[in-house]
């Protein structure tokens, strides 16, 4: 073979490599893969049994599309929190994605990653007003809605029950959390109408199943010489559960059915619907984990993709209780 038709056979190929890696790189981008891209998680831990849910919803649709995932946890500790940011900041990935456990803490770490061009999604709390130019998204619950919909649980077992008066307790996530403010929000609004019913303490629970339990069996003593405790919302079915097991220790009766206490959580969860089903807790709400995680990281992998996506996406939440277990039981069930 001649110089030149070497030369030609050389340049035929090239053409041809390039053409495939063209067609490659088409493939690749129009089946979404997202090799490459990084995203560094800062989130509750997995021992929360909503967080393990939501966590690996995540993850798992990330690392599909090809994204590297690193996890930062954290049991609801802002201070903890804080270092997480400052070390997601300085690995600088393509999109932090935190959960927070108190807005407020978390101000100057979304000043500093939009300083250091490193984009930040909130999830499931909306962020500070103060630094909504410096996230760049956030996916967030209808947070006032679950507390309306705990005050009517709430209202609506204690006139089941016949009461013209009672005393209301509510066993909270962490405090500091706008997520948490704002359904307190929504539940005071809906125990305004019926003021026969009176909330007499608020005590945080920081999102602890233990911490939630025991909190509820020191109230139950604080207050049974005080007209007793009739009615506790508590910030999601995991904490719930233990509120009902501090009520059973206690000697009291639960449910409806048994003309006890009357018991809301949020967050569904599996082991609530059992509860719903078997009398003792009256009602809870959606915010379940995996749909709140499925919003999440589609929304997370249309910005990594360079799509469009809104400042604020508010996924719906609904009500549930004995009555509407058939519509929300299954996807409440994956939690």
């Amino acid at each position: 073979m001649s110089k030149t038709a070497g030369n030609k056979s050389k340049a035929l190929r090239a053409v041809l490599l390039a053409a495939v890696a063209a067609v490659l790189s088409t493939t690749a981008h129009a089946d979404g893969s997202l090799a490459g891209k990084t995203v560094t998680l800062v989130t509750c831990g997995t021992s929360n049994p909503w967080c393990k849910v939501f966590n690996d919803q995540i993850t798992s649709k990330l690392k599909d599309a090809g994204v590297k995932v690193n996890v930062l946890e954290n049991d609801f500790d802002a201070v903890l929190e804080v270092q997480q940011m400052n070390e997601a900041i300085s690995q600088q990935p393509d999109l932090i994605m935190v959960e927070p456990a108190d807005d407020k803490t978390l101000v100057g770490s979304a000043k500093k990653a939009k300083a250091a061009g490193v984009p930040v999604l909130y999830m499931d709390s909306p962020a500070d007003p103060a630094i909504m130019d410096d996230i760049a998204f956030q996916v967030i619950a209808d947070n006032v809605a679950l507390g309306r919909f705990a005050g009517q649980n709430i209202i609506d077992g204690l006139r089941e029950l016949g009461l013209k008066k009672a005393n209301v307790i509510v066993i909270s996530g962490t405090k500091g959390s706008t997520m948490v403010q704002d359904r307190q929000r929504g539940f005071e609004e809906v125990m305004a109408t019926a003021p026969e019913y009176k909330v007499i303490d608020v005590q945080d629970g920081n999102w602890d199943p233990v911490l939630s339990g025991n909190i509820a069996q020191q109230l139950f003593a604080k207050y049974q010489s005080q007209g007793g405790i009739q009615a506790v919302r508590a910030e999601a079915d995991y904490t719930a559960i233990p509120v009902i097991q501090a009520a059973r220790q206690a000697g009291m009766k639960v449910g409806v059915a048994e003309g006890g206490l009357i018991v809301s959580g949020t967050n569904c969860t599996k082991a609530g619907i059992d509860s719903i089903r078997a009398g003792e807790m009256y009602g809870t709400a959606t915010e379940d984990a995996f749909t709140q995680g499925e919003y999440t990281v589609d929304a997370a992998l249309k910005f990594l993709r360079g799509e469009k996506v809104e400042k604020t996406i508010v996924v719906p939440e609904y009500r549930v209780t004995k009555a509407t277990l058939g519509q929300y039981s299954e996807v409440c069930s994956k939690g």
